[in-house]
């Protein structure tokens, strides 16, 4: 039975890489809500599954809180250059 590569990195510099990556989520997740951890690291560049993984959440959720956090980002932009 093969073990499958998403438990077991393939080489060591991926598995570095992914203890790196877990460690950065903790940061981002240091005295913030789940939702602001999600839109943080999905606004670096991590998809829905990756957080999901990171965060110990479902990727729905992720994808959900993502968008959510993307759509407040741009209400509040259009406010500030109205000047309001």
């Amino acid at each position: 039975m093969a073990l499958s590569r998403k438990n077991t990195p393939a080489d060591p510099v991926e598995a570095k890489l992914d203890e790196v990556a877990k460690l950065l989520a903790i940061l981002v997740a240091r005295d913030r809500s789940l939702q602001d951890a999600v839109a943080e690291l999905a606004g670096v560049g991590f998809g829905p599954t990756r957080v999901a993984e990171l965060l110990g959440t479902t990727p729905g959720y992720a994808k959900v809180a993502a968008d959510r956090a993307r759509k407040r980002k741009t209400v509040t932009n259009k406010e500030t250059n109205r000047g309001g």
